[in-house]
């Protein structure tokens, strides 16, 4: 068992590597537009293939995500109880202490332990993430937030879109669903490789902080995979949809954090460091529930 959790994250964290060296000594990664191909164009093209080749029921579909946005609420709160014990201010610290990394880390990682029916329903929740890093986020960050900008999210719309097709029970013809299957395969490796090279570009100033960002860190993956847990034992979902849940909860602190950090003046160094500390933590936590929970119920 041991041996298949190590195969199975093996290439994830090489790959990560490979973006971390690329980001380090070269410039391939340093393209936005290559973000954005996988944002607006590969990270939709996976959603709609998993969802439509797996033929995903709407009401499943609706059921992961309101567990999704019940587990984000849980977060929330008890988030923010914990910042108010900490005196930190909340405008900064909750988006990343709600959000974790379920896109370029959480999908490949569901992919890499459920095989193709565990990533489709991780890129259901990933797109419920992505809305709350565009609302909660962007909100709390910046003091207002725009919600036509959802509207202009490559997820979201994918989301619709496969839920609509779903609910009319319309197939796509073979050509565009392989074309969207082509696609797709190009997404996990990039995701991962701009993680890596996100985290070779962070840039940390003060180290004297590191004691309060380890504590958010180790808080991070803790309250979001004991969040989950909760949730699965009341609700209605099969035993795959729940471990997909509790993994992708027990990711680590998203990157998108440290960008909207940046953009909106917060405590850059310290997120930074969030990041850094929260990604082995998160993994601990995923392998613990694995050996423990995961592959023996």
């Amino acid at each position: 068992m041991l041996v298949a959790l190590a195969n199975a994250l093996t290439p994830i964290l090489l790959i990560i590597c490979l973006g971390f060296f690329l980001g380090k000594k070269t410039d391939y990664l340093d393209s936005p537009s290559l973000g954005a191909l996988v944002s607006n164009l590969g990270l939709p093209a996976l959603l709609l293939y998993s969802v439509l080749s797996m033929q995903m029921q709407v009401f499943s579909m609706l059921k992961i995500i309101a567990a999704t946005v019940i587990v984000l609420a849980i977060v929330a709160l008890a988030s923010y109880s914990f910042l108010k014990i900490l005196k930190l201010p909340t405008h900064f610290y909750l988006p990343p202490m709600v959000n974790p990394n379920t896109g370029n880390l959480g999908i490949p990682i569901a992919y890499a332990l459920f095989g193709n029916e565990g990533m489709a329903i991780a890129v259901v929740i990933s797109s419920v993430v992505q809305i709350s890093h565009f609302t909660l986020g962007v909100g709390f960050m910046s003091g207002t937030y725009r919600p036509k900008q959802l509207l202009k999210n490559g997820p979201v719309i994918a989301l619709l879109l496969g839920a609509l097709l779903l609910s009319f029970k319309v197939s796509l013809p073979a050509p565009l669903m392989n074309t969207l299957n082509m696609l797709s395969h190009i997404t996990l490796p990039i995701m991962l490789m701009l993680l890596g090279k996100s985290l070779s570009s962070l840039n940390i100033k003060e180290s004297s902080k590191i004691n309060r960002a380890t504590a958010l860190s180790l808080f991070r993956p803790a309250v979001g995979a004991s969040s989950a847990c909760l949730v699965v034992y009341f609700f209605p979902l099969s035993h795959l949809e729940s471990s997909v849940l509790i993994v992708l909860n027990a990711m680590p602190v998203a990157v998108i954090s440290y960008m909207l950090a940046i953009k909106f003046k917060g405590p850059v160094d310290e997120i930074a460091l969030m990041i850094l500390i929260s990604l082995p933590t998160s993994l601990f936590t995923v392998g613990f529930l694995w050996w423990f929970y995961l592959k023996t119920t």
